[in-house]
């Protein structure tokens, strides 16, 4: 019986999405549909789901097209959006949350930003806070050093417009991700401008009056040069500083203060104080401080902005490797039609041609063609792509014409997993930072405590209250909180990205810090130390048993494996046109698969895996011995618990694998290999690359055992493994490295991600971490220093306040500055190598 949509009630044409009110069932073609449906029921107050099809606002949702009319409404809305899915007029940011803090899953979606305006950490925070705080927003993560924010949210009791509003109400510009901030930026550069000009004209005629210390000035020469100097000034306070004062009362109110507190205090005190002099016609005028600060402000921070985008710039281009467009194939336009990249589903067919980036991981159907895989991978070197070859998304075609059909589309798809698992390493933060952003929120407190002690400490001594003033916004500005809470998330993004452009894919930002450490590094054998290129040499059958009917049981039972064992069985099996048995039940267990067929149970795997079902087995006359130029791995398989055959696999160590295995011992690391093969395969590839440690038949508990016991004699262990069967080894050991293989990124046990197949991009990992963790603890040591010795300078008297916010920008822009360095130094030795 087919079903129909409880909202659109047109026919479900593929997977229904099912809901329960009142006791009824519901179903629904789509999650957007449903959205529609909780919104106009909350909406239009109807208790009664029978008769929701008969409310006003449903049959105006469908007049305003929001709800189809008929299928043939729907097919002609198909050009634009998928089949079913009436869904309300949403962002284009808007997707479904995968799940809801605090609420209710199934209604719950997240809205991805791109944030302007913010200064310092403390906006962040000042960001979360108000949004938490709107109904319906069940989380938001807003991070200062990428300019991004999430909010996780309940469509019927809030919306992206409300969001939006309540984040300009704070003083910062939010747009959908991917689109930018519009004019934010030409608008922060115009009020520079505007402010520098009157900043420099307040400051001339200051002068003009300063002569009134010297020489005597009449009460109509000091109104003549007094007015135009508090007009200028007050526009430079209030315009110029209109973004500093907002954020700073955001920040008091939110209980997060940040820099802009400070800043509007100091500058505050001065404008007001200036004020009241000059009602009463006094020369102790000081709007020159006032203007002088917002505006050196506001050029430090234009400047800090410009050193921060170009940081960001080098990671953004990873966040933009999936494209937004896509040339999907079908009956009507075979040779491809412009739509919308999240439209591809998996099984689609696309074409893929000169200059396109890939939308999504598949396999070539047809043509012929060139692929630059060095976004995903590093390496440079183009990749030749026929039928039947790989793709994955984010790879760019150089020349060439590829139709391909989806096997995993958007956050499913290679580009998609890199994305997400480098978005987790950003949000992380390590325990120094916790520690840092601890600290800085008493930071601007205990600052502005002190500058009040300072004032009145000085005035107590007997300095007159403008100059004990002038001491207390002395220490207000010059304390440098930003460069404190950028010191680390600014390597962060820095090493992250650096790392990614390197084809080095990090989880955990303190993989950086704890490559120093290792002494010991275990190796996997396969793919990892070999070259992986795993290819079936020979299938030795047993028991009466032939060759053909092996390879079609065994790919057969390996077709739903990710294991580099099932491709080189099924690749095979293409090869000889044997077509795969029909197995059920299948099911991966350590060192082996096993199913049925024909209500035969199959086994396919290790010795280890099989145990006695083989024994004698590998002494079968015509098996091959291992030699030194071909090393060959034996799977075995059973059927019914007798041994069936032999399938030997030729795999030879990689090319770079003896020269890392001799810088690593150069360094004195201790390196050992295990592998699942026989003991003898292992021993024979250890001796090979010079390892002294060599150990087979290991099963993956086995291989964490060893990794454990290696950390308890007092090694700092790294394992490397392809990440499948080597889980629990990479998460027992100190820093897990594993190497990409096709499979699932996201769901790796591991720290770092190596997405080419090259085990030796472990020491250019190495290089690149020494660098980065001497950038984190270099702009650590100099913002702790500076605002040691700064603050008791500037308490002491020995500073203007002119003099101490030129310190505080200096000091932040020196981070920043810093970690611009790194990217320099490390974008020249790119263009050396």
């Amino acid at each position: 019986m087919k079903q129909t949509c409880d909202l659109c009630g047109l026919e479900i044409r593929q997977t229904a999405v099912e809901d329960e009110m009142d006791g009824r069932r519901l179903v629904f073609c789509c999650k957007g549909c449903r959205q529609v449906y909780s919104m106009i029921m909350e909406a239009s107050g109807a208790t009664d789901p029978a008769a929701f099809r008969e409310t006003e606002i449903f049959q105006r949702c469908v007049d305003a097209g929001i709800i189809p009319a008929s299928q043939q409404d729907l097919e002609q809305r198909e050009g634009g959006q998928k089949a079913g899915a009436a869904a309300p007029e949403t962002d284009a940011a808007e997707k479904e949350a995968p799940e809801n803090p605090g609420g209710s899953a199934e209604r719950c979606l997240t809205l991805d930003l791109d944030l302007h305006g913010m200064w310092c950490p403390a906006c962040a925070w000042v960001i979360e806070e108000s949004l938490r705080q709107q109904p319906g927003v069940f989380s938001a993560d807003c991070r200062f050093v990428t300019d991004r924010a999430k909010v996780v949210y309940d469509p019927v009791k809030n919306a992206p417009h409300t969001i939006f509003k309540t984040i300009a109400k704070l003083g910062y510009q939010a747009a959908p991700a991917g689109e930018g901030t519009g004019g934010a930026t030409a608008g922060a550069y115009l009020r520079l401008g505007v402010c520098a000009f009157l900043t420099m004209n307040v400051m001339m005629l200051s002068f003009a009056l300063y002569s009134g210390f010297f020489t005597e000035l009449s009460t109509a020469g000091t109104a003549y040069i007094s007015w135009p100097i508090l007009v200028m000034a007050a526009i430079v306070f209030v315009y110029g500083g209109a973004p500093i004062h907002q954020k700073a009362f955001s920040g008091v109110t939110a209980g997060a203060p940040g820099m802009e507190a400070l800043i509007s205090l100091g500058a505050g005190a001065a404008f007001f104080y200036s004020l009241y002099h000059f009602y009463h016609n006094s020369i102790h005028l000081y709007f020159d401080t006032a203007s002088m600060l917002i505006t050196l402000v506001l050029g430090g921070k234009a400047a800090e902005q410009w050193v921060k985008d170009k940081i960001q710039a080098r990671i953004s281009g990873v966040f933009d490797l999936l494209p937004k467009k896509v040339r999907i194939c079908t009956d009507d336009s075979p040779g491809g039609r412009f739509v919308d990249a999240r439209m591809l589903g998996k099984g689609d067919v696309f074409r893929v041609l000169e200059n396109d980036v890939v939308a999504a991981d598949g396999v070539v159907v047809s043509g012929q063609g060139r692929a630059d895989e060095s976004t995903l991978t590093g390496e440079a070197r183009p990749v030749v792509k026929n039928a039947g070859d790989p793709v994955s998304s984010g790879t760019r075609l150089i020349s060439g014409d590829l139709r391909v059909r989806a096997t995993a589309v958007e956050e499913a798809s290679t580009a998609g997993q890199l994305i997400s698992v480098m978005e987790d390493a950003l949000e992380k933060k390590t325990g120094v930072e916790d520690a840092s952003e601890r600290v800085l929120r008493y930071f601007v407190p205990a600052v502005v405590l002190l500058a009040v002690l300072t004032g009145a400490a000085w005035f107590a001594a007997g300095l007159d209250f403008r100059e004990s003033l002038i001491r207390a916004v002395t220490v207000l500005v010059i304390s440098c909180p930003c460069a404190l809470g950028v010191a680390i998330p600014l390597a962060r993004v820095a090493g992250i990205s650096l790392a990614a452009q390197r084809g080095i894919l990090i989880h955990d930002f303190t993989a950086f810090e704890r490559i120093g450490r290792v002494n010991a590094v275990v190796f996997d054998k396969t793919g990892t130390l070999t070259a992986g290129n795993w290819k079936l040499a020979e299938v030795y059958p047993l028991g009466g048993w032939d060759a053909d009917t092996l390879l079609g049981i065994a790919a057969g039972l390996e077709a739903g494996s990710g294991h580099r064992v099932a491709g080189a069985v099924l690749d095979a099996a293409e090869k000889q046109k044997i077509p795969p048995a029909r197995v059920s039940d299948v099911a991966e267990e350590e060192n082996g698969i096993c199913g049925r067929m024909d209500r035969k149970w199959v086994r396919m795997g290790s010795e280890t895996f099989l145990g006695r079902e083989i024994e004698g087995a590998d002494r079968s006359p015509g098996i091959p011995e291992l030699t030194q130029t071909r090393y060959l791995s034996y799977v075995y398989m059973s059927v019914d618990g007798i041994a069936a055959g032999i399938f030997c696999f030729g795999d030879l160590p990689g090319q770079s694998a003896s020269g890392l295995v001799r810088a690593l011992k150069d360094q004195g690391m201790q390196v050992a290999l295990v592998s699942g093969d026989s003991t003898q395969t292992a021993k024979a590839v250890g001796r090979a690359l010079g390892i002294d440690e060599s150990r087979g038949d290991m099963t993956p508990a086995d291989k964490a055992d060893f990794v454990t016991d290696l950390k308890t004699r007092g090694y700092f262990a790294a394992m490397a493994g392809d990440g499948i069967n080597d889980a629990p080894a990479l998460a027992a050991a100190d820093l897990g490295i594993a190497v990409h293989s096709g499979n699932n990124i996201g769901r790796r046990a591991s720290d770092v991600t190596l997405m080419g197949s090259d085990p030796a991009r472990m020491m250019d990992f190495q290089a690149l971490a020494r660098r980065v963790t001497a950038t984190v603890r270099q702009n650590l040591w100099f913002t702790f220093v500076y605002n040691a010795v700064a603050i008791p300078v500037a308490m002491s008297g020995l500073l203007n306040p002119l003099v101490a916010v030129a310190a505080m920008m200096a000091s932040s822009l020196s981070v920043t500055g810093n970690t611009l360095v790194l990217i320099s130094r490390e974008k020249t030795a790119d263009r050396i190598t």
